[in-house]
């Protein structure tokens, strides 16, 4: 595993992270629950493999439960809960921890946001859950449309004065309120964010010349998620091989919604179909498999771009680890990069 700068904050982290949206699950009383005990041992191995960044959030469960995230807060903080225990045996200074905060964790008006009333609570909660003393970097989860972004500013650097985060960043923010954020540095006393969360991979670019450009120009680092395209880059369609994957349970991945309409995900790994098998080819002429190659051109695409690895399954993770070892020349990120141009609809 290769270390190098967070960004400008020169914290060193691993070249991959690893997320906590998803664990290792199954079906217990027909329900999907989460496998703590897999669970752990997975962030484990992790460990074990060198990678030093965990990814989680206060509203994650370990499960896909998208439908149910404004009823059900049982599981809330799930997924913080399993981190923390499964890296509580290591030294803190070992390891890097990034969680969230914005989405609704409780039934209360004030259970979301970006409020400093909200935040207040969310981070003592996050703390207890991780059982840590402070965050590395902590994220604000998506656009708060009510609080000003002065004040979220300020809320993100009093908790750093107080050392409870290092650094904060933002998520799913468009290019416009990233600006906004990054000229608050012209207004003392705001301290802008160091780094960004998006979604950016191979076949999904949309914000290469937005926000993935703009961290890049002002040394910001990018945390990218769905680097594989929730499993499209990895060829788990390829072979209609969906036993086990999210096709089971992921309505992102069905042929249609409950209105009829062609759904988003079913339609990138149709409409790519050429492409993949196309992108097999180059993986296996390097020897290397579909989703290491598309891991490593993320990894090739900037200085500061880190991908969050998903992962239910140790031979998961361990294959795309080896994502690091990828030397790729500037003319094949080049024609990686074309080849889904090419076939873009």
């Amino acid at each position: 595993m290769k270390y190098k700068s967070f960004g400008k904050t020169g914290v060193k982290v691993s070249e991959l992270i690893l997320g906590t949206w998803y664990l290792p699950n199954g079906i217990f009383k027909g329900k999907r629950e989460v496998s703590k005990e897999n669970s752990i041992k997975l962030i484990r191995r992790a460990y074990d493999l060198g990678i030093n960044f965990f990814d989680t959030a206060d509203v994650y469960r370990g499960v896909y439960e998208r439908d149910a995230l404004s009823q059900n807060f049982d599981r809330v903080g799930f997924a913080e809960k399993i981190l923390g225990e499964a890296l509580s045996g290591y030294d803190r200074e070992s390891f890097v921890v990034s969680t969230k905060v914005m989405g609704r964790t409780g039934p209360l008006v004030n259970d979301s946001g970006a409020n400093r009333k909200h935040v207040r609570r969310a981070i003592r909660t996050s703390l207890e859950r991780l059982q840590m003393d402070y965050i590395d970097f902590y994220i604000i989860h998506a656009p708060d449309e009510v609080s000003g972004i002065d004040q979220i500013a300020r809320t993100m650097n009093l908790l750093e004065d107080e050392g409870l985060i290092l650094h904060y960043g933002i998520s799913n923010h468009n290019a416009l309120d990233l600006v906004k954020y990054l000229n608050l540095k012209y207004f003392a006393p705001f301290e802008p964010p160091d780094f960004i969360q998006d979604k950016y991979n191979l076949i999904e670019r949309e914000l290469e010349g937005t926000n993935i450009k703009i961290a890049e120009d002002n040394s910001l680092a990018s945390m990218i998620y769905s680097p594989l395209a929730q499993g499209v880059l990895a060829g788990r369609y390829l072979d209609k091989d969906e036993g086990n994957s999210r096709l089971e349970y992921e309505k992102w991945f069905s042929k249609t919604d409950k209105e009829g309409h062609e759904n988003k995900g079913y339609d990138l790994h149709e409409k790519y179909k050429s492409a993949l098998e196309e992108l097999r080819e180059m993986a296996s002429s390097k020897g290397a498999s579909m989703s290491e190659l598309a891991l490593s051109w993320l990894m090739h695409r900037g200085k500061y771009i880190f991908p969050i690895l998903g992962a239910t399954r140790l031979e998961q993770l361990e294959e795309n680890v080896k994502s690091t070892d990828i030397t790729l020349s500037m003319s094949e990120v080049g024609d990686l990069g074309k080849l889904f141009e090419t076939k873009r609809g």
